[in-house]
């Protein structure tokens, strides 16, 4: 007689159940078949694999030998199975997908001029900070809700309520940084940009209670490409099991609804527009 996968499946239930009762309703058969199924196995192998008592069933020296290759056996199998599934899934083709550096990093800090009166703190909180010009993004005019992208970085609305002071407004990373050396403003950026950005007369302070910023993924709209959508997919799934709550905003939505891969509604919707925090679907 052939050993065949259910001889396996019966006979490792039965061993580690302890029992065939208990062995016949994980396995969703009568116990009388399960038994007639097991003896059957012991018949192929030439030896008996169980020994019954009273108590239940216990393995002898041959049945612990077998079912080591057994669960072995049955675990192959599950995973040959998932790799034949994971295959007939695969999206084949080249994606390339840009990153901004300076986006590394999710925890903000506070930049400022070097010569600032806070500049040697170890660290700032907003109330400290309350009161001080801000150096802003200009409002967005790329269709994204205008003013999300930069009452994030003013970490603006505040928990007690303050309005930031905008002392300047940059449209590049370059302008920005140029304003904050020359005092007109102070500004947060990710943590990395410390070791990305920087530039001589500018001090990077770590700031507290600051809710961490969103690194988010971000495509054409009309780019249904299948390897764009399933590294969006993926992108989301990864999100999600870190528990990243955000769904993608405004501008990440309308991509085709493929997975919307943003990791947080109000820095999607900028991060696209500012050239800031985006992967790009295909070309950056």
């Amino acid at each position: 007689m052939d050993i065949e996968l259910r001889h396996l499946r019966y006979f490792v239930a039965v061993a580690e159940e302890a029992g065939f009762t208990a062995a016949a309703g994980r396995a969703h058969v009568t116990q009388q078949v399960l038994s007639a199924q097991v003896r059957q196995l012991e018949d192929a192998v030439g030896t008996p694999l169980l020994s019954r008592t009273g108590r239940g069933v216990v393995l002898t020296a041959a049945g612990s030998a077998f079912l080591d290759v057994a669960r072995e056996m049955l675990s192959s199998l599950d995973r040959g199975v998932a790799a034949a599934r994971n295959a007939a899934r695969a999206v084949a083709g080249r994606l390339v997908v840009g990153l901004s550096a300076a986006t590394g990093g999710l925890v903000r800090t506070q930049v400022l001029a070097a010569g600032h009166r806070l500049a040697s703190r170890s660290s700032l909180d907003l109330a400290e900070v309350a009161g001080l010009p801000w150096v802003a993004a200009p409002l967005s005019v790329d269709g994204c809700v205008p003013s999300v992208f930069r009452d994030d970085w003013l970490a603006a609305p505040r928990p007690g309520g303050g309005v930031p002071v905008v002392g300047a407004e940059a449209r590049t990373i370059e302008e920005w940084r140029e304003y904050v050396v020359a005092g007109r403003g102070i500004g947060l950026c990710p943590a990395s940009a410390e070791a990305f950005s920087a530039r001589p007369g500018t001090v990077f302070v770590p700031a507290r209670g600051v809710p961490p910023t969103s690194l988010c993924v971000a495509w054409r709209a009309d780019d249904l490409r299948p390897a764009v959508l399933a590294f969006a997919k993926v992108a989301a799934s990864v999100a999600a099991g870190a528990g990243a709550a955000g769904a993608a905003g405004a501008g990440a939505a309308g991509a085709a609804g493929a997975g919307a891969a943003g990791a947080a509604g109000a820095g999607a919707a900028g991060a696209a527009g500012a050239g800031a925090a985006g992967a790009a679907g295909d070309e950056a």
